[in-house]
């Protein structure tokens, strides 16, 4: 299994693409954008840009999508977690969709809710992203994810994170600005769950799993170096 997980794909994950091989000409990375909310197109932009940039040919997934094609790459965006499983179960992509992952052994880019998707169980981000009750169209499991990882990926657990030029206030501080958007409230009710059961990510972190070798690393917005823990 290939998994590169990150809350913040467009500051800091495509940073570590190069750690599972920098794709030839022609490489296909499928974008699955279904966790899009209407404010949030700028990200997608950047995201494409980010993976056009490295070297691959992106093509979206979409309704009637044929999966039998070649993919080289997997890239979930960020968004609504319930919506993107939504949409996957809807156009009946979720099992398609986990099967190209795993038989093909291709690398999967989570981005926040791609990241989410690919732990244990999404229920968790109801809170921070109310959508619909899906468990009545799919069933008690309908929020289960990927499971590649045996435990509840957290995304945005930090305080902070780095913004984007039209966000920022003073450009001197760009590394201290508050991420009021993302997940406010859901640290502090981190406790209710056991650390065995979950993964963090920060924001200038990213988890990456090649095999057996499994790491997290934190990225230094400020000092621009990597720390391994």
């Amino acid at each position: 299994m290939k998994l590169l997980l990150c809350s913040d794909f467009s500051g800091v994950g495509y940073r570590y693409l190069n750690r599972f091989n920098k794709p030839s000409h022609g490489q296909i990375c499928l974008f699955v954008g279904y966790a899009c909310e209407d404010d949030s197109e700028m990200y997608e932009s950047s995201a494409k840009e980010r993976l056009s940039d490295f070297g691959y040919e992106i093509k979206d997934l979409v309704q009637n999508f044929d999966f039998n094609q070649k993919i080289d790459a997997v890239f979930v965006r960020g968004g609504n977690t319930t919506k993107l499983i939504d949409y996957l179960k809807k156009y009946n992509q979720y099992e398609s969709l986990k099967n190209l992952v795993e038989e093909k052994n291709i690398l999967y880019i989570g981005n926040s809710a791609g990241s989410v998707l690919a732990g244990s169980d999404t229920e968790w981000t109801l809170e921070a992203e109310p959508y619909k009750d899906i468990k009545k169209d799919y069933g008690k499991d309908a929020l289960k994810g990927f499971g590649w990882i045996n435990k509840y990926v957290f995304v945005h657990a930090s305080k902070y994170r780095m913004c984007y030029s039209s966000e920022m206030e003073n450009p001197n501080d760009i590394f201290r600005t508050l991420d009021l958007e993302c997940y406010p409230d859901y640290l502090k009710d981190i406790k209710k769950y056991k650390k065995q059961d979950y993964i963090k990510i920060a924001n200038n972190e990213v988890y990456y799993e090649n095999g057996k070798i499994k790491k997290f690393i934190k990225y230094d917005w400020r000092n621009i170096k990597l720390k391994i823990k």
